[in-house]
């Protein structure tokens, strides 16, 4: 087999996108690519493809187990609760003026306790929130490199591939041809005919790895926007229980 280069099949993106190291593994790999071994197309790039299928099944369990609305309602929950207790309510009403300050404020102090152990109840359950959020961060930058992993993996299987076949039809398949014409041999001809069914088959093999590529390269947007929800959720819960609550209890004193 003849050294495989870049020629015709270099204008293909996947194989502009390779460095040279990655290119040089797509040829090793092409060159092992037989023409005469029907199971080699069926299991092509087949563990690659594995991999990119399997980890859309992971993603889709993730996000169908990304469960992050409650942390709208409780953040939701705890501001309608810090609403509730008013600085204004300490104004006396027609009584005298001592006992009615002094009325209003054992009312507020009452309301203000009973609120306070609910909040603090949300606010702890936000505190835990936060951090299977900031568990939930790291993990998706985990799972977003091994997308990328699993799409090199497959750009090289998909190159090595195109370079196999633009090699054949470049020298294997006018070889065949002429040979045809030049001969009466039928068993010529079949080889022929043979050659031509592995191209199809082997082409419609690499169809089915770009269509897998494009799953993986869909999923990479996909992971950042569940991260970057989970983001922005950890910030408001830190704005919250840093800033709002704190905000809050200085105007109760």
């Amino acid at each position: 087999m003849s050294d495989i280069t870049l020629a015709g099949a270099g204008t293909d993106t996947v194989l502009m996108n390779l460095s040279e190291p990655e290119l040089a593994k797509a040829r090793d790999i092409a060159r092992g690519i037989s023409i005469g071994d029907s199971q080699s197309i069926i299991q092509y790039g087949v563990g690659a493809q594995s991999k990119i299928s399997g980890f859309a099944d992971t993603m889709l369990g993730q996000i169908r187990s990304h469960e992050t609305g409650y942390v709208g309602e409780s953040l939701t929950d705890l501001l309608f609760k810090i609403k509730d207790v008013k600085v204004d309510s300490l104004a006396p009403g027609a009584q005298g003026w001592l006992s009615g300050i002094l009325n209003s404020v054992q009312r507020f102090m009452a309301r203000y306790e009973k609120l306070e152990t609910q909040i603090e109840k949300i606010v702890n359950n936000l505190g835990e929130a936060r951090m299977k959020l900031l568990r939930d961060v790291t993990m998706l930058d985990h799972l977003y490199e091994k997308n990328i992993e699993y799409l090199k993996e497959l750009d090289i299987y998909i190159a090595a591939g195109l370079l196999r076949v633009d090699e054949l039809r470049a020298t294997e398949l006018p070889r065949l041809e002429a040979l045809v014409k030049t001969s009466n041999d039928p068993a010529d001809t079949q080889k022929l005919n043979d050659f031509n069914q592995f191209l199809n088959r082997f082409e419609k093999k690499l169809h089915d790895l770009k269509l897998s590529r494009m799953i993986a390269i869909q999923t990479a947007p996909q992971i950042r926007l569940i991260q970057n929800n989970d983001h922005a959720l950890v910030e408001k819960i830190q704005s919250s229980i840093m800033t709002t609550i704190p905000l809050w209890k200085s105007q109760i004193v």
